[in-house]
């Protein structure tokens, strides 16, 4: 299969496009920070719900409950395999016990599953592998919200899991329970997905210039080879070591064909860049998450 055709080159450009405008907004203070929040809210609260549902319902990959649990879960290892990489560099790299560890292992085990994977998925494979891509993800948000939080915040036990109550991972469990029960294409769930279809295609644009809008944040005053320890880090984590355990995991543990595609384009995938927005809410080290974003 040839990557580089004209679909795969147009996503990539559409990204750069949109991450540009965020970024010639926030340089001209057209949005301070009083307004990104409420932007990051609805992207992440209204369109990616919607985005979710209309792309998960109906969707035939899904209509076995093993299958989905096999997505949701693979999704969640990556998370906390991910993380427990970034603390063995953490620990190899010297870093102390601490805030600043659990950022640097935080943040270098979080990779950019969602704004940048849709689009290149979509323009890579058909929609029923966006659909998969699209579960997967909720399950990565899930340890995101949950193993990733607790881990980053030095708490233990099961505190985590009331993170799960948020509107995508029930706009995912209902979609699901839909397509379990036969009920994807009964006219009321099918004029509903039309509705939040609509919707969701706000999610990818608004929310890649959301991204541009934080990447102006994230470049201001850095410098590429001051702590070279954290830069060599996640390097060896993002660039060699995860995606590394990626592509194994797909080539010999992995069977599902549409999961494999999925894997391949999340093991290319960079840090995340809202990552050191979570570090911030949970009392983290922001410059180490900047610098890993």
């Amino acid at each position: 299969m040839n990557f580089f055709n004209i679909e795969f080159a147009q996503a990539l450009l559409n990204v750069c496009l949109l991450v540009a405008v965020g970024w010639f907004m926030a340089s001209r203070k057209w949005l301070g920070p009083a307004s990104r929040l409420p932007i990051m809210r609805l992207v992440i609260w209204v369109f990616f719900p919607a985005l979710i549902f209309s792309r998960v319902c109906n969707n035939k990959l899904l209509n076995s409950s093993a299958q989905a649990g096999l997505y949701l879960g693979v999704g969640f290892l990556m998370i906390v395999g991910g993380i427990l990489i970034g603390r063995l560099l953490a620990n190899l790299l010297g870093f102390e016990e601490g805030v600043a560890k659990r950022t640097f292992a935080y943040s270098a085990g979080i990779n950019n599953f969602g704004y940048l994977g849709i689009p290149i998925t979509a323009a890579l494979f058909d929609k029923d592998v966006v659909g998969v891509l699209l579960v997967h993800n909720v399950g990565v948000e899930a340890a995101v919200w949950t193993f990733g939080v607790a881990y980053l915040s030095g708490k233990k036990g099961w505190s985590g899991l009331k993170n799960l109550l948020q509107p995508m991972t029930l706009s995912l469990a209902i979609a699901l329970t839909i397509n379990l029960v036969g009920w994807g294409d009964a006219a009321p769930v099918t004029f509903t997905a039309d509705i939040l279809h609509w919707v969701g295609q706000c999610a990818i644009p608004v929310g890649t210039i959301l991204t541009g809008i934080y990447f102006h944040e994230t470049m201001k005053g850095y410098k590429f080879f001051a702590e070279s320890r954290i830069t060599l880090g996640i390097i060896l984590a993002r660039w060699i070591l995860i995606p590394v355990a990626l592509l194994l995991v797909a080539g010999y543990f992995v069977e599902d064909p549409e999961l494999r595609k999925v894997m391949l384009v999340q093991a290319a995938m960079p840090a995340g860049i809202f990552s050191f927005l979570i570090v911030e809410m949970y009392k983290g080290d922001v410059p180490i998450a900047l610098r890993c974003s």
